[in-house]
């Protein structure tokens, strides 16, 4: 059996170089470069669209009663709605394309999309999808 090769300095610095490069590209990916986005908000048959870089709130009528809409530090989530179960606000804040938020009793429906028109329309591919 032949003894294993020692590591030489070149080896070191070619782990260290792919380290590197390793969390770059997850930095990069990650913040993407394309901005904060805007929330899409569907309710009654219209389309409501408000940025994720500015606060705002709003009051949405649906079938059961009023829903609240809000965006904080970029991110999306529902304060409060009149429906029985509540699970459109148990669903928490999203601020990524893939994140959305529903509440089906008052038929509303909060999603991200991307703010760069050449970005898929919105459509972040899902890297667990493959």
């Amino acid at each position: 059996m032949m003894p294993m090769p020692q590591p030489r300095i070149l080896d070191y610095f070619l782990l260290l170089a792919a380290i590197a490069v390793a969390i770059l590209s997850v930095f990069l990916s990650s913040s993407g470069g394309r901005g904060p986005g805007r929330a899409e908000i569907e309710a009654s048959g219209e389309t409501y669209l408000m940025p994720l870089a500015e606060d705002a709130h709003l009051d949405l009528k649906g079938p059961v009663g009023n829903t609240r809409v809000e965006v904080s530090q970029e991110e999306v989530y529902i304060v409060d709605s009149d429906c029985r179960d509540k699970i459109c606000i148990a669903m928490g804040r999203v601020s990524t394309p893939s994140g959305w938020i529903a509440c089906l009793p008052n038929r509303i429906l909060v999603r991200v999309v991307l703010s760069d028109p050449g970005s898929h329309n919105g459509v972040e591919v899902d890297s667990s999808a493959f």
